[in-house]
């Protein structure tokens, strides 16, 4: 496994809502809301910076969102569209 995804693996997380919204919570202060269609595309709702990532991931779990890991395959996606 490449360093630099190693890396980002310690450095985000993703949630999933049960209405099938997800959210991608970096270390760095980044959040991105998004969900995936049936065609299976990407569609951005909302990107937030300057965010905490320790609390806002803890509000998350408490506005019940469920952590699904760190989500190197979403973060792929939402650099590539796809």
């Amino acid at each position: 496994m490449k360093k630099e995804t190693i890396e980002k693996l310690g450095s985000q997380r993703v949630f999933q809502h049960a209405d099938g919204r997800y959210i991608l919570l970096t270390k760095a202060g980044k959040v991105v809301s998004f969900y995936i269609d049936e065609q299976d595309a990407v569609h951005i709702l909302e990107e937030l910076e300057g965010v905490d990532f320790k609390a806002t991931g803890t509000q998350l779990k408490k506005e019940g969102w469920k952590c699904i890991g760190p989500g190197i395959e979403f973060n792929r996606r939402l650099e590539g569209g796809k």
